[in-house]
């Protein structure tokens, strides 16, 4: 395949992508690591697209390729952590978005990785400090404080929970999960009416 040809079919699978089209994406982007299979750009859209549709082992077996074929590369390092993080294997979730770190100190995305992989570790004051250096990095990403909410939660901080979890629906209104955590730790001070109000809002976008 010529190059133009395979930047198109890897454009076409992109957009793909950002239109949500993940079923139509993931056959376009097999069918160019079918054609060209030493690309590591090309493994790494694929195992996200497979991340978004939760097909786990064939996302590790995309993302371990993308990390073969360019391991000096923090996205592909990246992906496989948040695979690993969604088959809960936090271990070795958190030595790959260490990896991504290695490579991109600054990549908010890895440190909030770390920081939900850190909870699920038990390891909650590392988990913090993941957390406050995603948000320093990239205030609107949504998974810095949602790891800070829960952080606060499990401490009992209750106050700090609501703050961190009304600063996620604020940068992620559309996102019912958001909801649900502030309608959770509104339940947990006796706020029940403004719960209510916040959970029938989570159940509305589900409709």
């Amino acid at each position: 395949m010529a190059s133009d040809e395979r930047w198109e079919f890897f454009d076409e699978g992109l957009n793909l992508l950002r239109q949500g089209r993940w079923t139509e994406a993931e056959k376009i982007l097999k069918k160019l690591v079918t054609v060209d299979p030493d690309t590591p750009t090309s493994w790494m859209a694929l195992g996200r697209c497979q991340l978004a549709q939760q097909k786990l082992d064939d996302a590790e077996i995309s993302a371990r390729k993308a990390v073969e074929l360019g391991e000096s590369m923090a996205q592909n390092w990246n992906l496989l952590g948040c695979v690993l993080k969604s088959k809960s294997s936090f271990s070795e979730a958190e030595s790959s978005f260490r990896k991504s770190l290695e490579i991109d100190p600054k990549d908010a995305t890895s440190w909030s990785g770390i920081s939900t992989v850190l909870i699920g570790l038990g390891r909650n004051s590392e988990a913090e400090e993941a957390a406050n250096k995603s948000i320093e990095m990239y205030p609107a990403f949504f998974e810095g404080w949602m790891a800070l909410g829960i952080i606060h939660l499990k401490q009992g901080q209750l106050e700090k929970s609501e703050k961190s979890f009304r600063k996620l629906v604020e940068v992620s209104p559309y996102m019912p999960e958001a909801f649900d955590y502030l309608g959770m730790v509104l339940n947990a001070q006796g706020k029940h009416d403004e719960a209510a109000v916040v959970k029938a809002k989570a159940r509305a976008m589900r409709q």
